[in-house]
């Protein structure tokens, strides 16, 4: 096992080069992504847009918002990347079919702040409910992954001719034209179609189904969690909390105005970010001379690859609010500020090439989430200049 005065090494030199490098060495990396900018695609049962590796340095991981209005239904479909998605806004039903004889499925009804997991290839579908629909945002373990080419049940029938279509289905030859007719009339599959809002959310399943053993939910607004000075938190889902989410976990951060999710790096994970509002800093360092720091803000995303230096920081005047997404079911972290305080003063000010003074100033107790920086003490000749009392 590795001990804290190798991270501590470590964490000086990283520190060390973050401090001496410009913001963007490398104009081919493409960390953050206006993703607000991006145009929908819209459905006759909502609309939907994808974040993907085509227009974002993301090597790993992938995004989608999905909005369903009332009774729009994201069909029966199935992808190779582990999906993760919270619910932003409204309320949807969302099922998952598990593989078995006795048709294991999970159903569950979501609201702001609800969390799923499906794992690779499970069948799923989502219908947006009364009032309001929903807004879902959907993260994936690939980074090439967009929903628009997911296999799904209307793609594949329509591909069907019509004997292996009636067979399969157990209907007769006509019927089975008629289904194929009208879905080859669609020219794509339903993706996002419209239902009849009451009939599909008190209809039930055509056959008994019985409870996967796995609980695909997770409500985050029920989660506790730690509280900084200022507000700001990280309000985290991982494999500990939520079983079923074996290879990915995520967080909601909320960062108070000025305030910081500090100088880190995951060691076995990388990091999706999308930002619900607010203007945030971003910054990445991914060796010596390249890292970028950029700002972004409501609807836009970034990432931070494994091991990279980064951090988040709040230049608004209001809360931000963000979802951070890790392809990684156990959810870890070095923080570099803690990590500085392992190595003697000294070491650090050589390391830094900095003055031993100033190695001393350094707060080395804090937290992840470091409030607004405490004002510069002056000193007392310069007080007393000032007029005053000391």
């Amino acid at each position: 096992m590795r001990s804290s005065m190798h991270w501590a090494v470590i964490a000086v030199a990283c520190v060390s080069i973050l401090l001496q490098s410009g913001c963007v060495a490398g104009q081919q990396l493409k960390y953050v992504e206006q993703f607000s900018k991006q145009p929908w695609q819209v459905f006759p049962g909502g609309r939907f847009k994808a974040s993907t590796n085509s227009s974002m340095s993301a090597t790993s991981m992938a995004g989608a918002l999905f909005e369903l209005k009332p009774g729009g239904v994201r069909e029966l479909h199935w992808h190779n990347a582990a999906e993760w998605a919270m619910v932003l806004r409204g309320t949807c039903r969302a099922t998952v079919l598990d593989e078995g004889k006795t048709h294991p499925t999970d159903t569950w009804d979501y609201t702001a702040g609800d969390v799923w997991y499906f794992p690779p290839n499970l069948p799923h579908s989502v219908v947006g409910l009364a009032p309001s629909g929903c807004l879902v945002l959907a993260s994936y373990k690939s980074p090439d992954t967009n929903e628009l080419k997911a296999l799904s049940a209307s793609g594949w029938l329509a591909t069907l001719n019509v004997d292996t279509a009636a067979l399969a289905l157990g209907v007769p030859a006509g019927n089975a034209k008629r289904m194929l007719d009208k879905s080859r009339a669609q020219g794509r599959s339903q993706f996002i179609a419209q239902g009849p809002v009451q009939q599909l959310a008190s209809q039930q399943p055509s056959l008994p189904v019985k409870r996967t053993k796995a609980v695909h939910r997770f409500s985050l607004a029920k989660n506790k969690y730690p509280v900084g000075p200022d507000g700001s938190y990280v309000n985290k889902a991982d494999v500990a909390t939520f079983p079923a989410a074996t290879e990915m976990s995520g967080a909601i951060l909320r960062l108070a105005p000025g305030g910081m999710r500090t100088l880190h790096w995951h060691p076995a994970a990388d990091e999706w970010q999308y930002v619900i509002n607010g203007t945030v800093e971003v910054g990445v360092f991914t060796a010596p001379g390249e890292s970028i720091t950029a700002t972004i803000g409501p609807g836009d995303v970034g990432f931070a690859p494994v091991s990279s230096g980064h951090y988040v920081r709040n230049i608004g005047k209001d809360p931000a609010y963000l979802v951070l997404v890790f392809n990684n079911g156990v959810f870890t972290s070095i923080d570099v500020s803690n990590f500085l305080g392992a190595v003697p003063p000294s070491w650090l000010a050589a390391g830094l090439g900095i003055s031993s003074d100033d190695a001393r100033s350094i707060n080395y107790r804090l937290a992840g989430l470091p409030g607004r920086p405490r004002p510069v003490q002056k000193k007392p000749e310069a007080a007393k200049k000032a007029g005053r009392k000391l």
